[in-house]
Formats: structure tokens, C-alpha cells, sequence
């Protein structure tokens, strides 16, 4: 199969799963016949896309949207499901939920097929028009929905109202033809967005996806986490021969043999099948090569020997961080135990009502801890066998960061609703620096080489101070909880 034949056939994969996946999402049929809003059990979950909430057929909802409607609301401060939502889906796909699952997207997919002489990849002033999606995501999403209010206390969904081309054509639009109610409150707030959406519909005629490059707030989240998502793409230099066809096939005009994990990836694919060498892969795809993959092995071992099994394993190493991590796991398993039973007392013995965020909370611990112990163990069974240290890679890392990050997120929460902000936001940082403590592992590799007069050892031993650091951390809070160290 010649090149030009993997990229059709990779576009055409990648339409159909779009098409698909907007069918289901969107398949409320009823909707789209009686001009009415499906309102079922489905609509309190998120779906990943753009999706809007007000769609006919939509069965879920968009977590701008629905982030939007907590942050505007008098009652409540910030909502630890949407945050977790997107944090999981960050660090599972990254921007490949804009490339595979968001309905806009594949309407500016199929606006950019229309044939015209005058096709561009970009805007004039790219390189700095693709900061404003992060500007709308700070100030109409977050700062103006929670920050400018009415007497009542309560703000308004700025950028769903005021912005969001996609809520108006999959939602304003069609409920506007088929409800004569939407049509007579129709003013000048559906004309302005109208003129929006135009702008944008005729833009991604000649422009690659200009909404998602410039103004989509829902993909500069999920950009964030592209170089930490357990998707990704990589590089191998061996193979590379730095041609541009990667560059050259990319939509989003992004030089993939440099940056292979840029926020701006939206992880369509079609650099993979455009490689005439096939240097390009996704973690997926190939799985033995990944960054964390050699943080136990020897890291002057090259790809080639990499691939030719000529590993040194570092047990030193892969000893030390797993009984790290099974200090970290043991002694968080135990306030996490803790948690639920109190949680649990407090609601069917004493008859109190607690926030379900305190049963999520220790819960949500429980299975982190789980899982950096059974990480730590399979380190230290394994450390003298490099091919199956391969195997402790930025999968399990990952699935270690997407559980701590959720358990960060709520430890946040419960520190703005507690007067003791000090000790729980102490608490909450403790538990940030151990979520990314897997990222820091081949960070501290290489800073052994980058840091002048060592020779090795500097990069682990800050990771070391570090992880240190928490288990002290975890260790106060036990204290707090049993009465040893006076609680605030």
C-alpha cells in the first residue's frame, strides 16, 4: 500500500468513526421531530466533545457547558465531576477527543473537503491567535460565569451565551425551526452568535479548523495534557529522516518529528500514515518504546540496541522507587480506610448527612494507593529483568496520575469548603507533587547529565527529597486524624 493510499484510508476511518460517534451521542430522533430537549437520566454525564446540552437528539452534555453552570451558580463553587471528567480524558487521549470525538470538528472537517483554489492551513498571525482560545477559557468560562453575578448571586454561561458556534448549530438552530417559542424569542444575542458561526462555517472552508485552533476552550484543556496523556505519538530518530511530509500532511501545521506531543496535536493520525518511513508511531501502536519505558534501563542503551534487547537494567533504581511507593500506598491505604468508614458512620449510624464528595474522597484514595502499591511491587520483584521493567511504563504512570489528579481535585475542593485551609491545602499539594512524581522520573534521569560536575545521582536525589516529602506529608494527616498533632 503506497503512502497516498494509508491517508485516504486513514481519513475515511477517521470520518466514519466521527460520523458514528455523533449518531450515538446524538441520536434522540424525537428531538429533532417535536423541537424539545431530551431530558432523561443520560444528560447528567458528560460526553468528551463540543456537544451542546440544548442539541435536539444530544443524550449527554458538554463539560464547558456544564462546568459553566456550576461556576454561575450561587450554590455552588466548582464541580469535582467535570474536572475529573476532563482530567480523565486528558490523560488518557489528550487532543484526541478533538480529533475523533467532538461533532464541530467533523463539521469543520467536512467544510474544509469543499474543493476551492484557495486552500491555507492557518490564519495570518497563527503563532499568536492560537493563545486566544486560552484567554476565552480564562475569562468566559471560568472568570466571568463565577465573578460577575446579578443580585441573586447567580451568573450567566458567558461563553455557551455569547460565543459557542457549535451550541448555536447544533442546538439554537434546530430548536429554533422546529419550536415556534425559540423563534419568537429570537434577538440580538442568536444574531451575533449566527454572525459567529458563519464566520467560522466559511473560514473552515479555506482554514483548517479554525475553531479548534484559535477558539475552543474544550481543546485548550485537553491540549494540556498531550504530552502526559497515555495516547501519544513518538519519534523514532533512527528512522526519521526530517522530510516534512509529517509536517506537510498535519491540518493543525505542526512539525511532528520536533514536537511530536504539541498541545496543538489533535491526534488525527494522519502524520502516522503520511511517514514514508514509518518513523512515527503512537503509544498504542508501539508500545515497547515509550519515554518512561527506560527509566530502569541504562540510558546510553541506543534504539537500536533498545530493540535488539541489549538491556542493562538498573535495579538500584527500580528498588528504591518501589519501596517508595509502597511506604506512599501502605500508609495513604490506611487514611483512605479511615475515610470511608468515618464517611460511612457519620451517615448510617448518627444519621448526619455528609457531602458524598468526603465518601468519593477516601474511595478515590483507596484505588490510588491500591495502585501504587501493586506498582511498587511488580518494581521491586522485577528489577533484575529489563525486558519486563519495559513493561512499567507511562501506562501504569499514567493510570497512577489520572487517579491522583482526581484525588488532588477533590483534596482542592475540600480545602476551599473547610476551615482548616491550611493543613488540607498542605495536604492537597503533597498529593500534587506525588502525582506527577512518575513524570519526574526521566526528568531526573536526565538532569544527572545536564547538571555540571556530576556525574550521576543529582536528578534522583531531588525525586527522592520529593517523594520523601510526601510520605511525611501523609503521615502528618494521620496524625491530625488521630488526635496526636492538634487539628484546626
Amino acid at each position: 500500500m503506497t503512502v497516498m493510499d494509508k491517508r485516504k484510508k486513514q481519513s475515511r476511518t477517521r470520518t466514519w468513526f466521527q460520523a458514528a460517534w455523533f449518531a450515538v451521542t446524538n441520536g434522540y430522533l424525537r428531538g429533532y421531530t417535536s423541537g424539545k430537549i431530551f431530558a432523561g437520566g443520560t444528560k447528567r454525564i458528560c460526553v468528551p466533545g463540543l456537544n451542546c446540552y440544548s442539541c435536539p437528539g444530544a443524550f449527554g452534555s458538554c463539560p464547558i457547558g456544564s462546568l459553566q453552570a456550576v461556576l454561575d451558580s450561587r450554590n455552588y463553587k466548582i464541580s469535582l465531576y467535570v474536572f475529573g471528567f476532563l482530567t480523565v480524558f486528558g490523560v488518557l487521549f489528550g487532543r484526541l477527543v478533538c480529533g475523533w470525538m467532538c461533532p464541530f470538528g467533523l463539521v469543520q472537517d467536512l467544510l474544509y473537503k469543499i474543493k476551492t483554489k484557495f486552500k491555507k492551513k492557518n490564519l495570518p498571525g497563527h503563532k499568536y491567535l492560537r493563545y486566544v482560545r486560552f484567554v476565552l477559557l480564562i475569562v468566559f468560562v471560568i472568570l466571568l460565569p463565577s465573578c460577575v453575578v446579578d443580585a441573586t448571586g447567580t451568573g450567566k454561561p458567558t461563553f455557551c451565551e455569547f460565543i459557542c458556534p457549535s451550541g448555536l448549530l447544533l442546538g439554537g438552530i434546530p430548536l429554533t425551526i422546529l419550536n415556534e417559542g425559540f423563534r419568537a424569542a429570537i434577538g440580538i444575542r442568536f444574531i451575533w452568535k449566527t454572525a459567529i458561526l458563519l464566520a467560522v462555517a466559511v473560514g473552515s472552508i479555506f482554514y483548517f479548523r479554525p475553531f479548534c485552533k484559535y477558539l475552543c476552550p474544550l481543546g485548550a484543556i485537553y491540549g494540556c495534557f498531550n504530552s502526559v496523556s497515555t495516547y501519544r505519538l513518538e519519534i523514532d530518530h533512527d528512522k526519521c529522516i526530517k522530510c516534512g511530509a509529517c509536517q506537510k500532511a498535519c491540518g493543525m501545521d505542526i512539525k511532528t518529528f520536533e514536537t511530536p506531543n504539541s498541545m496543538d496535536c489533535i491526534r488525527c493520525g494522519a502524520c502516522i500514515s503520511a511517514c514514508p518511513k514509518e518513523a512515527i508511531s503512537s503509544t498504542w501502536g508501539n508500545a515497547r518504546k515509550n519515554i518512561t519505558s527506560r527509566c530502569f534501563i541504562d540510558d546510553t542503551v541506543s534504539d537500536s540496541q533498545l530493540n535488539a534487547a541489549e538491556l542493562t537494567p538498573q535495579p538500584g533504581k527500580a528498588l528504591v522507587f518501589g519501596i517508595i511507593l509502597i511506604l506512599f500506598g501502605v500508609i495513604g491505604l490506611i487514611g483512605g480506610v479511615i475515610g470511608v468508614i468515618n464517611a460511612f458512620q457519620y451517615n448510617l449510624v448518627y444519621g448526619m448527612e455528609t457531602p458524598m464528595t468526603g465518601i468519593a474522597y477516601s474511595l478515590f484514595k483507596l484505588a490510588s494507593c491500591i495502585i501504587l502499591l501493586a506498582t511498587g511491587v511488580y518494581a521491586i520483584r522485577n528489577r533484575y529483568q529489563a525486558e519486563k521493567l519495559l513493561v512499567l511504563r507511562e501506562r501504569v504512570a499514567c493510570a497512577v496520575i489520572t487517579l491522583i489528579i482526581g484525588l488532588v481535585v477533590m483534596g482542592i475542593v475540600t480545602a476551599m469548603n473547610s476551615e482548616a485551609i491550611g493543613p488540607y491545602a498542605l495536604y492537597t499539594l503533597v498529593f500534587f507533587i506525588m502525582a506527577f512524581s512518575p513524570l519526574l522520573i526521566p526528568f531526573a534521569s536526565s538532569l544527572e547529565k545536564q547538571i555540571k560536575g556530576q556525574k550521576a545521582g543529582a536528578g534522583w536525589a531531588i525525586l527522592l527529597v520529593i517523594l520523601t516529602l510526601a510520605i511525611l506529608g501523609q503521615l502528618t494527616f494521620l496524625a491530625m486524624a488521630y488526635g496526636l498533632i492538634p487539628h484546626p
